[in-house]
Parts: C-alpha cells; sequence; structure tokens
C-alpha cells in the first residue's frame, strides 16, 4: 500500500499525491456546500477534483493558452475530445452561437459570457465523459514547452491486448477479449452505448426504457440526455419483480431495454437476473447491467447482459490516478453483436497514456478485489453491531443478498458498504478522520457523503426529499469504500466520530 486514507486531508488535497488523481478531500459539511453551492473561497482552495466534476488544472492552462492565442475573452472556453462530442452538444444543448476550431488533439469550443447555454454544455460533458484527458492536456502542454517534465509510465508493446485479457478474465466465462471495449471514463462508455442502442431500438419502434433501481447520477442523466421522459420508467427497487413483471405485461413489445447495476449504487441492491433476462427475451429487449459497485470479479453477470459496462476507475485502477472505462459484449448476445461495431464507431477512447497507467495496475486488480471482500466483511460486522449506525447497506443485505448470491456466491462483497448513523451527521462527518471524497475501489479507505455530491439538487427542497424518501436515500448516507489498511484501523477511526458525535 503507498497512500493510506486514514488521518486528517486538507480542503482540496489531491489523494494520492500525484498529478492526475481522480479523488480530492472535502473535510466538513461547510465545504461540500461550499462545493456544490460554488463558493468563491471553496473552489478556490481545490485545484484539483474528479475529473468530469471539476476541471483539471492541466485543461485550465490549456485554455488559458488558447485565450492568450486567439483572444478569446468574454468568452466561456469547452475542450472537447472529438469534434463528434462537440457537435452531439451543440445539437442536445440547442446553441446557436459557438465558435469552434480544431486542433490536432482536440476541439475547442467558444460561447459568449452571456450565453444562457453554459451550465448545460457543462452538465454535457460531465454527464457524457467528452473532455479530453488530463494527462492527454499534459502531453500537448509538454510538447509546446509549458510543462518540463511528467509522470514516468512504463511501455508496453500491446497494452490494448493485455488490458482486454485481463477485464476478460475477470468477468468470466463467456468474455473473450475480443468483446471488450474501452472509454475514456465509465460515463463515455454508457453514453456511447445508450446513444447506439437508443437510435438501434427506434428503428425497431421500441422506444420504451426501464430503469430498475435508483441508478448512477450520470446513468440518469444520460438516459435523460438522450431519451425522452415518457421514454423513460424507473423503478427504484431492483428486487420488485412484481412490480417489474406489471411493466413487461403493460408495455411488452414497446420496451427496448432493461438497464441496471448490480449491485446497485448507492444502496448496493441487487435484482434476481434470471427473471429479468427471462422477461426481456420474451420480447427481444435488451440487458444492460454495470457490475462496477461489487467489481465484475465478484459479480458473474455476464451470461445474463448483453451488454456490460463497468468504471476501470474504480478496483482496476486501484491507485486512484486514472480516468477509463470499458464496455463487454458477451459472447453469447445477438443484440450485442448488432450494437458492437456503431458503439466502438462512437465510443471515445482512452488517451494512450492512460491505457498504460491502466495497465501498471491491471496485475493486482484480482488480488486488490481479494483482498477488500475479506476487509469488508470486518468492516460490516462492526457497523451492524453499533448503536449508533442507524441502517447498514451491503451486498448481502437481507432484502436483495440472495439475488446477489446467486452470482457471486459468498464472502465477495466488494469494497462498498453504505450507512446511516443515528446521531447528528454534520458532527459524525466533521470529525471522522479519513478522507472524504467521491470515488471508491481505491487502495486507500474514503468515506463518500453520497447524496450531497450526486444529488444535492434534492436535498434543497421538500420535493426532493420526497423523491429521496421513496428511494429509500437518506440526505446524510455514507458511502464507505474500504482500502488496504488493516481493517481494524478502518473500524477504530470509525468509532472515535461515532463516539464523539454522541458527545
Amino acid at each position: 500500500m503507498k497512500t493510506s486514507g486514514l488521518g486528517k486531508f486538507a480542503l482540496g488535497q489531491a489523494v494520492p499525491n500525484r498529478d492526475h488523481a481522480v479523488c480530492v478531500s472535502i473535510p466538513t459539511v461547510d465545504d461540500l456546500i461550499g462545493y456544490e453551492e460554488k463558493k468563491p473561497e471553496t473552489l478556490q482552495a481545490m485545484s484539483s477534483g474528479y475529473p468530469r466534476f471539476v476541471q483539471h488544472r492541466f485543461l485550465r492552462k490549456l485554455i488559458e493558452m488558447e485565450e492568450n492565442q486567439e483572444n478569446s475573452l468574454g468568452f466561456h472556453n469547452f475542450l472537447f475530445s472529438s469534434s463528434r462530442h462537440c457537435d452531439e452538444a451543440i445539437e442536445i444543448c440547442s446553441i446557436q452561437d459557438s465558435v469552434i476550431s480544431e486542433r490536432d488533439e482536440y476541439t475547442w469550443m467558444r460561447i459568449p459570457f452571456q450565453s444562457k447555454k453554459t451550465t448545460q454544455v457543462e452538465s454535457f460533458l460531465q454527464h457524457t465523459g467528452g473532455l479530453i484527458s488530463s494527462r492527454n492536456a499534459e502531453d500537448i502542454l509538454l510538447k509546446k514547452g509549458y510543462l518540463l517534465n511528467r509522470e514516468n509510465i512504463s511501455s508496453h508493446k500491446k497494452p490494448i491486448e493485455f488490458a482486454q485479457k485481463v477485464i476478460a478474465q475477470v468477468h468470466g466465462t463467456g468474455v473473450s477479449p475480443n468483446g471488450v471495449l474501452f472509454a475514456s471514463s465509465g460515463a463515455n462508455a454508457f453514453y456511447s452505448l445508450f446513444k447506439t442502442a437508443y437510435l438501434h431500438s427506434i428503428k425497431k419502434k421500441k422506444n420504451l426504457w426501464i430503469r430498475l433501481g435508483w441508478l448512477y447520477l450520470d446513468t440518469i442523466e444520460t438516459m435523460s440526455l438522450l431519451g425522452k421522459e415518457d421514454e423513460i420508467i424507473t423503478l427504484t427497487d431492483p428486487s420488485d419483480l412484481i412490480g417489474l413483471k406489471k411493466v413487461f405485461q403493460q408495455f411488452g413489445s414497446k420496451i427496448a431495454g432493461v438497464v441496471t447495476e448490480f449491485p446497485t449504487n448507492p444502496l448496493l441492491q441487487s435484482c434476481d437476473l434470471e427473471q429479468v433476462r427471462e422477461l426481456c427475451d420474451q420480447i427481444d429487449a435488451m440487458l444492460i447491467i454495470d457490475p462496477t459497485m461489487a467489481s465484475p470479479k465478484n459479480s458473474k453477470v455476464a451470461e445474463f447482459g448483453d451488454v456490460l459496462v463497468n468504471s476501470l476507475t474504480k478496483y482496476a485502477s486501484w491507485e486512484g490516478d486514472v480516468m477509463i472505462g470499458s464496455l463487454v459484449f458477451p459472447d453469447h448476445s445477438q443484440i450485442g453483436r448488432e450494437l458492437f461495431d456503431e458503439t466502438a464507431r462512437t465510443i471515445c477512447p482512452p488517451f494512450e497514456r492512460d491505457l498504460l497507467r491502466l495497465c501498471e495496475q491491471l496485475p493486482l486488480y484480482p488480488s486488490f478485489v481479494e483482498k477488500t471482500n475479506q476487509s469488508l466483511l470486518q468492516i460490516v460486522d462492526f457497523l451492524e453491531s453499533n448503536n449508533s449506525i442507524e441502517k447498514v447497506f451491503w451486498a448481502y443485505q437481507e432484502n436483495s443478498a440472495e439475488n446477489f448470491r446467486q452470482r457471486a456466491g459468498d464472502g465477495k462483497p466488494g469494497c462498498v458498504v453504505s450507512f446511516e448513523v443515528k446521531g447528528d451527521f454534520e458532527s459524525f462527518y466533521n470529525q471522522l478522520n479519513m478522507l472524504k471524497s467521491p470515488s471508491f475501489g481505491t487502495e486507500f479507505s474514503l468515506c463518500c457523503p453520497y447524496v450531497y455530491l450526486a444529488h444535492y439538487n434534492l436535498t434543497k427542497s421538500s420535493k426532493g426529499h420526497q423523491i429521496l424518501k421513496k428511494a429509500g436515500i437518506s440526505p446524510n448516507l455514507c458511502r464507505l469504500s474500504v482500502g488496504l489498511e488493516n481493517p481494524k484501523d478502518v473500524i477504530d477511526t470509525l468509532q472515535i466520530a461515532l463516539q464523539g458525535m454522541n458527545k
């Protein structure tokens, strides 16, 4: 273990201490609010952040370079990984007054400061992963003489083939290396797949999609971005098989497909995949599964899914400094084969140095998952027996344990558990001497204030609170990712904060 997540971390501190770290410390509730409400004093302290949410300093430097060269003051500036993503943003956001400049490595779009489209473009880039990567920006700045050096990354003769082989093996039986595609992020992987699947289903006169479970923010937003509101049905409880069957009975052949996570983020609930697969087969609907939360090494879902979406930023990039994702097309799926070529053309491939950095970490990916499996079992025992904990959500929770067990077996929960405290959340959060940050699946433990970071807008109104309540999600939910530290040290850290909360 190179980096620990236990201890005190300053606001804006990047973890690990590397140029491309994806985690950043947000240590107090006031900091959370300042971050979400974009208060200048908070943002000034944050030189980095989760890359799709906070613009990396190398991208800011690249934009500054463009501004100085092109005299583009008075404009909002955006860097896209490709002209295709830029065109899609213009179309989806209905932008009329953009200025586009093509560069060798990216597309630069400018819109006037007075434009009301800025927030929409920022959201598009965030949810679709259309930005250039920080390593790509670093490479450009180095070539232009704005940087003198960069990190050392080991070379690899065949990085794509190596990574495909490892990812196929991790997913298990029924997955071939040539059925693996890589994307610049997990969000871009899903966006590229869903866009292709959506257009494909329209040709089949299928226009209804089912979100099974409360899914991650970017999945929700991407489906809403590409589909119409009346084309999406959300069932927040993935174990509600009766409710799902009623939807299939009512809409039948109009259903294009089901999108689910196994287990879900952040409540770690699992559906009965065998039954969902049977329902999809009856009407030729596709089933998209994301096994990221517990890792595909644990969640063996390939025999049921048509396409599997995975954020490799988690678990696979366990040192916490790569944004990358994958799509896996299992051998059995006819629907998957129909989508493969077009999705491959749509996806934003990872920058070469991001792929090389992934390859440095992949050899220890399986053992990392196995170690965190064992640690999490001890952490869950502690949380479930502690009087200061209100609720505990993990892969083997009672309401969906059997569904998960059928695909993973016993003792393979991954590294994530979510929980609610009985006492004052702000007091607990502020006193917790642990990295508090987005992401999970890293060698260092961290605690994520999930709703504050993913759905802060829902905490600001009674309607939002009702939406969360219906989904069974508390605004004060904590999502804990266990790393490679001694689990006793993690437990002691939690215990101290829980005891301090009640004083």
